[in-house]
């Protein structure tokens, strides 16, 4: 295979028969989205107020389940079956961008004034190679979720502020019978990224990677001792539980919001549902605080873009460029109609510092975390430097299933770290 044709395929490589009956005919006129499957209702909502304002654009809009999207999505295009307007991760654009499945907005009307209102980080994620490729859905950062509930029941006033005290906090809720596992992550196999590792090495202040070369196993890696701190919390203290392996985010949501976790790492929307009362058992005890540290003075955390994007081979595409204009940009009051809408519905981060100033926003932020905390971690928050290389999502799978070996005491940190290493540089080396 040539290098075009190695990136259209290598989604599929672990799914060989999502290829089977893909392909299907166009719909005259009619904008096929798709998207994850999160909160699917909602988005049908959506979409459906826009049909009302615009009703010369019908949309028909398909929910893929979200730890197979790109997968699914892959085989569509592949079976000359895609949607027009779809969702991506900031972590599969190179690669999808390569495979020549999305165009690029360069030029649309209104592109340019998203992209200056939009935060420079959200900006530069949905650009590859000084092109412009989507328009913003949501941004979000990773931060300690925990229970001050549980916490206070075990005698603890005060979240950990390093990872050896999230180990102790933790062995102190289980000595008081409280929970077996009082640490839970979603470290289930996925196609889409498993952020809480990056959080915990940007809170190091560190990285993977050093202008695309890899950095792993460098002597004095924090990398190194992360994943020693992360075998040792699961196969020595356990106060990590080993199902993480199976669990994926919504699982790991409603395990929290039912009160078997004390802590976990997560997105700040989490929060939301989280300390819904109408969805959670545990409504008012969730908490926010920074991702504990190696030495407790470090601090940071990852963030990450989601983004719509329009396909390269639309037959719809000036429909497809209205639907994009209303999922990601602006209305006619200067509004992000959509960014807002998701944000008081459910709380996904939005990637517009004007809504900042919302009154409505603002009220909403308040019902379910600390201003203070929320705004904190956006602060310190950065995105993946490697995301720009077109192997991404592939280092992104050998990063899961060397996390995955590590949790189960399958592979020594140390060695973990250098596989990955070794897997990076075959990859960088494989799509030069």
């Amino acid at each position: 295979m040539d290098r075009r044709s190695l990136l259209k395929a290598m989604p599929l490589l672990a799914a060989p028969g999502l290829l089977a009956g893909c392909g299907r005919a166009a719909l005259a006129g009619v904008v096929r989205f798709e998207g994850w499957d999160y909160e699917a209702g909602l988005v049908q909502q959506n979409v459906d107020r826009f049909m009302r304002l615009n009703p010369d654009v019908p949309v028909e809009y398909t929910p893929i389940t979200s730890a197979q999207f790109i997968q699914k999505i892959t085989a569509e295009f592949m079976g000359g079956g895609g949607p027009d307007v779809l969702y991506m991760y900031d972590d599969s654009l190179a690669a999808s961008v390569e495979a020549e499945y999305l165009q690029p907005l360069d030029g649309i009307a209104g592109v340019d004034e998203i992209y200056q209102a939009a935060y420079p980080s959200v900006a530069a994620a949905m650009t590859y190679q000084g092109k412009r490729y989507g328009l913003p859905y949501y941004t979000d950062s990773q931060g300690l979720v925990y229970n001050a509930d549980l916490l206070r029941r075990a005698g603890i006033s005060t979240p950990p502020r390093t990872l050896d005290e999230l180990e102790a906090q933790a062995l102190r809720i289980k000595a008081a019978g409280l929970l077996e596992y009082p640490i839970g992550l979603a470290a289930q196999l996925s196609d889409t990224a498993m952020m809480w590792i990056w959080a915990l090495v940007h809170a190091n202040e560190s990285d993977l990677f050093d202008r695309s070369r890899p950095v792993m196993a460098r002597s004095g890696s924090a990398f190194v001792a992360i994943l020693e701190w992360l075998q040792r919390a699961t196969q020595r203290s356990r106060v990590l539980d080993p199902a993480s392996i199976q669990t994926l985010p919504v699982p790991l949501d409603n395990a929290m919001m039912a009160g078997r976790y004390a802590f976990t790492l997560a997105p700040r929307y989490s929060l939301r549902n989280y300390n819904n009362p109408e969805k959670s058992t545990t409504a008012g005890a969730m908490l926010l605080a920074a991702v504990p540290t190696l030495d407790g003075r470090t601090e940071g955390t990852a963030s990450t873009a989601r983004m719509y994007c329009l396909s390269r081979e639309t037959e719809v595409r000036d429909k497809g460029i209205r639907l994009l204009h209303y999922l990601g940009g602006f209305d006619e009051h200067g509004v992000p109609y959509t960014a807002k809408f998701w944000f008081v519905q459910r709380g996904l981060g939005f990637a517009y510092d004007s809504l900042r100033a919302d009154s409505e926003v603002d009220a909403t932020l308040r019902k379910f975390a600390d201003p203070t905390a929320y705004a904190y971690l956006a602060e310190v928050s950065r995105a993946r430097s490697i995301l720009s290389v077109p192997w991404y999502a592939e280092f992104e799978a050998a990063l899961q299933r060397a996390m995955q070996r590590v949790l189960t005491g399958g592979a020594a940190p140390s060695a973990a770290a250098a596989e990955l290493d070794r897997a990076a540089a075959s990859l960088a080396s494989r799509y030069a």
